[in-house]
């Protein structure tokens, strides 16, 4: 008897082995918890030709709606340039992708210039924080996700402008502590989008700082963020730097007043302003999946659907002006 059940346990171990080898390998995402992002400039469309449509709004929701349902559902989405239309456009066109899964994370903020953010992860306390100038904001969303809790802000900010400043003696040109009286409004709106992520959340948490900041890389605002420790996700994963020659790994550039740029497989992107910048807690030493999606799970760390899309609706290739950036993050 003895002999017997030891000959049927090594028979059934045999099958066992087999089986999980004709199977193949597991894939690489399953070997540990991670964190997809998607960041995005939509591109409003209120400049394009009356006869356009905003430039095919509706048909470029749809094309960025399809990329992230490709891309195999990144679980946080914040955009940028959100008019009204195109709010409308989004939360009637998202439960037809991925299932359903996404959630808008907070209210529609009225305006041609704001932010939306949607996520198959549980959100909670959406809250908009309107920046010097009176047309930008930062939106701060609280997300659960698997590799702990993470506080959001997404923005759009002014690029570099000489002109207003701040200063007290004018009440219009007051900026709340805690920038000092002559920094630019643009410096101003940096500093306090950072400072509006920091206010909330635990020592845990996992704080991502987002958006089109209308900078590019080594600008004295750039390098500010780095300086007080927050991470540039796209070359922490080893990308490269824009090259404006070629256009690789630029985020913006492309002609936004007509329909035609994005319906140009060759207009061409010529500098990097969009960030995804990121702090972890002591207890999480990132990873960032490279931009070739190491792991397989759809999503990598760098540009997001950079390349013109095939078939796409009206003839579009581009959603936006823009190129979406993406993180892939996990904790070691």
């Amino acid at each position: 008897m003895r002999v017997r059940a030891l000959v049927m346990a090594i028979a059934l171990a045999t099958v066992t082995v087999g089986s999980a080898l004709a199977a193949g390998p597991a894939p690489a995402q399953s070997a540990g918890k991670n964190l997809t992002v998607v960041d995005y400039n939509i591109l409003h469309g209120i400049f394009c030709p009356a006869d356009t449509a905003s430039c095919r709004a509706s048909d470029r929701v749809a094309l960025f709606l399809s990329q992230l349902q490709d891309a195999k559902c990144p679980q946080v989405v914040g955009l940028q340039e959100v008019s009204g239309e195109l709010a409308g456009l989004i939360k009637q066109q998202l439960p037809g992708v991925c299932g359903g899964k996404y959630k808008l994370a907070m209210s529609v903020t009225e305006g041609n210039d704001k932010e939306l953010v949607f996520s198959t992860l549980p959100a909670k306390n959406p809250k908009v924080l309107q920046l010097p100038g009176g047309l930008r904001n930062a939106t701060r969303v609280e997300v659960q996700s698997d590799v702990g809790p993470v506080v959001l802000v997404v923005t759009h900010q002014d690029g570099d402008k000489s002109f207003p400043a701040c200063r007290n003696d004018i009440e219009r040109y007051k900026c709340p502590k805690p920038c000092p009286a002559g920094s630019t409004f643009a410096e101003c709106q940096t500093v306090l989008g950072e400072g509006f992520g920091d206010a909330v959340g635990s020592k845990q948490a996992i704080r991502i700082y987002m958006g089109d900041f209308n900078v590019p890389a080594g600008t004295p605002r750039y390098q500010r963020l780095i300086e007080r420790g927050w991470v540039d996700s796209h070359l922490a994963a080893g990308n490269a730097e824009c090259d404006s020659a070629t256009g690789v790994n630029c985020t913006s550039g492309r002609n936004d007043v007509t329909l035609t740029a994005l319906q140009d497989p060759t207009a061409r992107e010529s500098e990097r302003i969009d960030f995804i910048f990121v702090k972890t807690p002591k207890s999480c030493t990132p990873k960032y999946d490279s931009g070739a999606d190491g792991d397989g799970d759809g999503t990598g760390t760098g540009l997001f659907a950079a390349r013109p899309a095939v078939n796409g609706p009206s003839g579009l290739v581009w959603p936006s002006d823009h190129t979406a950036v993406s993180m892939d993050l996990s904790c070691a």
